[in-house]
């Protein structure tokens, strides 16, 4: 796969958990948020189960397994990072609005850049770092920031554990990259996380909510599109196209679930988007469009040295 399918794999992720805001919202109306990730991740599991088995770097996955509990860490630690991040997400949706959720889980898009140099001493480029801020500012003016009113942006419960989440989140992006190096196995990894995910959510959901059939069959809609769609899919193509895009890059492409959730709002929820929204939309397109460009200008600028040199 080139950069450039890689970035669009990451686009299409991102379009898909920003309609998955509307489903995850939805679902909250039927079932609890533990039912609702044990459902979702469960079914995902099942979905990507067949093409572990057809996985060329599968045989190598089990072989680095076996041979080095290095790796059997870095699997855990990512396995627990993505359960908590998306646990602590939909727990936290319970108290908060969707507004306020996209927002705060957009800052886990600041946050890769600086976990990516703290524990695998990646490089911070100039670019990265003003395409992560400047996609920051279009996420909070798409979530309903305002400049002038900044005082009347509460941070209740439910926004404290989005927070959680987006650091949860940051890791996952964060030791993703670093872990698909490892193994070569983006389906046995994502499999992984959607099967340990699944059980623990429902280990709670048992423990801490009642499960009813009835409301499982009404909630179907949005578990099924989560399941199928936000994770099958969307998750694995994380997986995949992280293998070729490097980690603070690809979660610039990822904030783009912030632009769909807010297009997701206005077209299935009726939600108005304000002219602040509309310049946030902007501004996250920009900084994707930005990290897209870092690569090339930082070419043209080796190969002028370079005939420099030469002349």
């Amino acid at each position: 796969m080139t950069r450039l399918w890689a970035d669009l794999a990451l686009g299409l992720t991102g379009l898909i958990w920003g309609f998955g805001f509307v489903a995850q919202k939805d679902g909250l109306n039927h079932v609890g948020p533990f039912t609702y990730v044990a459902a979702r991740f469960l079914i995902s599991a099942l979905v990507v189960l067949p093409l572990v088995f057809h996985e060329k770097g599968f045989g190598q996955f089990k072989v680095a397994i076996l041979k080095s509990k290095n790796t059997v860490g870095n699997i855990l630690a990512l396995c627990a990072a993505f359960g908590g991040a998306v646990i602590i997400q939909q727990y936290g949706l319970t108290a908060t609005s969707v507004t306020h959720a996209a927002f705060l889980t957009g800052l886990y898009v600041v946050m890769v850049p600086f976990v990516a140099f703290l524990f695998y001493r990646h490089k911070l480029s100039t670019v990265v770092v003003i395409a992560s801020l400047l996609s920051f500012f279009g996420v909070w003016l798409l979530s309903g920031g305002n400049i002038h009113d900044i005082e009347n942006f509460r941070f209740g419960f439910g926004d404290r554990l989005i927070l959680l989440c987006a650091l949860c989140f940051a890791l996952q992006v964060a030791m993703m990259g670093h872990t698909v190096e490892l193994v070569r196995a983006p389906f046995a990894l994502s499999f992984l996380q959607y099967l340990m995910t699944g059980i623990v959510a429902l280990v709670l959901a048992v423990t801490y909510e009642h499960i009813r059939l009835a409301a499982l069959l009404q909630a179907w809609i949005p578990i099924l599109y989560a399941g199928l769609a936000s994770g099958g899919i969307a998750y694995t193509l994380q997986a995949i196209a992280q293998q070729h895009t490097p980690s603070s890059d690809a979660a610039i492409i990822l904030s783009t679930e912030s632009l769909f959730g807010g297009l997701g709002g206005v077209w299935l929820l009726k939600e108005r988007l304000t002219p602040e929204g509309m310049f946030g939309c902007g501004a996250i397109m920009f900084a994707v469009v930005l990290v897209e460009l870092g690569p090339l200008l930082k070419w043209g600028r080796k190969l002028r040295t370079r005939k420099a040199a030469a002349g």
